[in-house]
């Protein structure tokens, strides 16, 4: 039982990460997840941690294990939160 609520956990932290990268990139669900899939490969963290990652980035709560998360969306995080301080 343990298992499938930590893989039910880890399909909504990736979800909410693609959302994340919908809503500052204007991908697809596709090209969002393919961009969450790019960076596990570069790393070599698993889906579950990077899509963690940037879910703690986006959210402001990252600590020195999103490192690689901060590293591949800091910027664009960023460069979000301008603008919308700006409109």
């Amino acid at each position: 039982m343990g298992s499938r609520v930590a893989e039910d956990t880890s399909r909504q932290v990736i979800d909410v990460a693609v959302g994340i990268l919908i809503g500052l990139r204007g991908y697809t669900r596709k090209d969002a997840f393919d961009e969450l899939v790019r960076v596990v490969h570069q790393t070599g963290i698993g889906l579950g941690a990077v899509a963690s990652g940037l879910v703690a980035v986006a959210s402001g709560t990252a600590s020195a294990e999103h490192a690689e998360a901060f590293n591949a969306w800091g910027e664009l995080i960023r460069h979000g939160r301008r603008a919308l301080a700006v409109s």
